[in-house]
């Protein structure tokens, strides 16, 4: 199993929204077996994919009994709940425990795809831990660019304090939700193209458009909408996905 984190420090990113599209296109490739696992209490992601195949709770990679899940093709689900919120308070227990339960689903699935809460913490350090791959899209308001060093900190935090130096594929910045209108966001690509260096950023943006808002209100993939906005929003998105999912098959093959 290869897993990837969409994470960011930073709420209205559009981090769920790709992070649940990017199950339903890896499940599109017959009897791929996609674990998704909601790290974020307020429940977005399971709320969008409750039509899916059931796993249980997030939490249980924390606390209780060992986790038990038979990995099917198509999406299983492990929901957040509030216990997540504990994580924070018991971290000495819960993180090797999440390592350990995690690790025991490596079989099961082919791919997993992390959703990470807003704020650092447990949870995120717990995902990071366990990931081969991290994404983190981001808007190009001038706040939001203030927590990209930060984020990198924290995933070099990770890779020398508990996964031994093991490094994480980090894939880059995905301008979210960008504004193309906007002449303060085109000038704060450019910065970062020119600042962060091409490394730093990934192979692809995300533009504000409806069509992606409609796709989670529906519980749908936005490229089952008929809508033109709709579509246009898929062959965007379809794009930055396909890329993704060439990185992950790189890691497979590594």
């Amino acid at each position: 199993m290869k897993t990837i984190v969409v994470n960011n420090q930073k709420g209205g990113v559009g981090k769920t929204m790709l992070a649940i599209h990017l199950a339903w296109f890896l499940a599109e490739e017959a009897a791929t077996r996609i674990l998704f696992v909601d790290l974020d209490p307020q429940a977005n992601a399971s709320h969008t994919l409750a039509a899916e195949r059931q796993g249980g709770l997030s939490s249980a990679l924390f606390f209780g009994p060992d986790l038990t899940l038979q990995g099917l093709p198509g999406v299983t689900v492990l929901r957040a709940d509030d216990k997540l919120h504990n994580v924070d308070g018991l971290l000495n227990e819960a993180i090797p425990a999440m390592a350990k339960r995690f690790a025991a689903l490596k079989d099961q699935f082919d791919y997993c795809v992390i959703d990470t809460p807003p704020t650092w913490g447990g949870r995120n350090f717990a995902a990071l831990l366990v990931t081969d791959l991290v994404i983190s899209p981001i808007d190009l308001e001038d706040y939001s660019l203030l927590g990209i060093g930060k984020l990198r900190k924290q995933i070099k935090l990770v890779e020398d304090q508990a996964r031994g130096g093991r490094r994480i594929d980090f894939l880059g910045l995905l301008p979210s939700r960008f504004v193309s209108t906007s002449p303060r966001q085109r000038e704060n690509l450019k910065t970062l193209l020119t600042q962060g260096g091409t490394s730093l950023m990934f192979d692809g943006v995300l533009t504000q458009r409806q069509g992606y808002a409609e796709a989670v209100s529906l519980k749908a993939p936005v490229w089952t909408i008929k809508k033109k906005a709709a579509q246009d929003a898929a062959k965007e998105i379809r794009g930055v996905l396909g890329t993704i999912k060439g990185r992950l098959s790189a890691a497979v093959a590594a």
